[in-house]
């Protein structure tokens, strides 16, 4: 099992909280006011996922979903993540690991490509995977499975051959239903389920224990 996928927000980095700062910012500049389930609903959700989900549920929540993006991403280009800051601090030993150990690495997200691209280059990491794919280029995002079946074939390997690191409800339920061996990083902030998951790990220290205690059997 030398193929394996990772989830970037929640995984690579603690992105979540710093995201919900900033939603949280822009819905009360509209004069909203979101119970807290809702904030807890749209972790890990794409834009067009969340934006349909506020419009479904969210009285007085109308503006376009265009003018709901341009207000997101104002607020990153006014507040942009310290992304180093948040990476996991095992990060970069493990894709070392990984990449000795002749691994093939891809990371599917649920965030714009461009995003995903530019938080890689900004920890220097861009150059571990071969495969990067953006749920933003799908009908349907997690949970719906299609990203990692799609993630999959780019890396022409069968599901069951396949490790995938998720953390959110959606992430994981997209990976299991896709077939794969998935390892849920722990967090408790947000209501995630993660009970699917085939293994759970605090950091991303432990996912090379699992690779390794894979490997021996």
């Amino acid at each position: 099992m030398r193929h394996i996928i990772f989830d970037m927000d929640g995984v690579l980095i603690d992105s979540e909280p710093e995201y919900q700062k900033r939603t949280r910012k822009y819905i009360r500049s509209l004069g909203l006011e979101l119970p807290e389930e809702m904030y807890d609903l749209i972790c890990g959700s794409n834009l067009r996922d969340s934006y349909q989900l506020l419009r479904n549920r969210v009285s007085g929540f109308e503006v376009t979903y265009q003018e709901y993006v341009e207000g997101k991403l104002e607020l990153l280009r006014k507040e942009p993540l310290d992304v180093k800051g948040i990476a996991d601090k095992e990060l970069y030993p493990l894709l070392q690991y990984l990449k000795e150990q002749k691994y093939h690495i891809a990371l599917a997200s649920s965030s714009p490509k461009d995003r995903i691209v530019s938080y890689l280059e900004e920890l220097g990491v861009l150059d571990f995977f071969e495969v990067i794919v953006s749920g933003m280029d799908f009908k349907r995002s997690k949970p719906d499975p299609e990203i990692y079946f799609y993630t999959l074939s780019c890396l022409h390997v069968s599901a069951e051959q396949c490790l995938v690191v998720e953390d959110s409800t959606y992430g994981i339920e997209a990976a299991k239903a896709a077939g794969t061996v998935v390892i849920g990083k722990k967090d408790q902030r947000f209501g995630y389920d993660q009970s699917r998951a085939d293994y759970l790990v605090e950091h991303l220290g432990q996912v090379k224990e699992i690779c390794e205690q894979l490997e021996k059997k």
